[in-house]
């Protein structure tokens, strides 16, 4: 019997410490993203850019939008679907450096300390005023030269305020 409570000791222990491993490193979250529009109001049809910025703590670095595939996780930055607003172009990031990645044993372009990236967003003509927010989705894997995290999505709510547009228009008049 003795045996037995002691297997199950053991796998409850392991159990345990499996789940701290993968809680602690879910819990590690060494990018932080923003996002902010530059105007002031939206009007139904507009096309307007998005500024999405991302700063990475010391050690740590994420790819570039344009990193080739058979290697690590690009970075992606999309919007979220079933919202009125679509991307309006391509979007453009900050050059990224060159180097050797030790984890994929590869050229890889990535990003240290901070990154921009300006997102070109139509806004949909049957847009409401109902609408207050857009959400914009960075997909993105962060590593260091000895480990990478899983990829992850992280979403960022950009606050807005739609307009009818004939008031934008008197706006710009006035």
């Amino acid at each position: 019997m003795s045996k037995s409570i002691s297997l199950t000791a053991l796998s409850s222990a392991l159990a345990v410490s499996a789940a701290l491993v993968t809680g602690s490193a879910q819990a590690q979250d060494p990018v932080h993203w923003t996002a902010e529009i530059e105007e002031e109001s939206l009007a139904p049809g507009a096309k307007v850019t998005v500024a999405v910025k991302a700063t990475i703590d010391a050690g740590w670095y994420i790819y570039s939008i344009t990193q080739g595939e058979g290697g690590p996780v690009p970075s992606k930055i999309s919007l979220s679907a079933d919202q009125p607003f679509t991307l309006a172009g391509k979007v453009e990031g900050t050059k990224p450096v060159v180097k050797f990645d030790q984890n994929f044993q590869m050229q890889v372009e990535v990003h240290e300390g901070k990154v921009s990236y300006t997102v070109p967003i139509q806004v949909s003509a049957e847009v409401g005023a109902d609408v207050s927010e857009m959400e914009v989705r960075a997909r993105y894997q962060a590593c260091t030269n000895r480990v990478c995290l899983p990829a992850q999505t992280e979403k960022i709510s950009v606050p807005v305020k739609i307009v009818s547009k004939s008031k934008v228009a008197r706006k710009k008049k006035g």
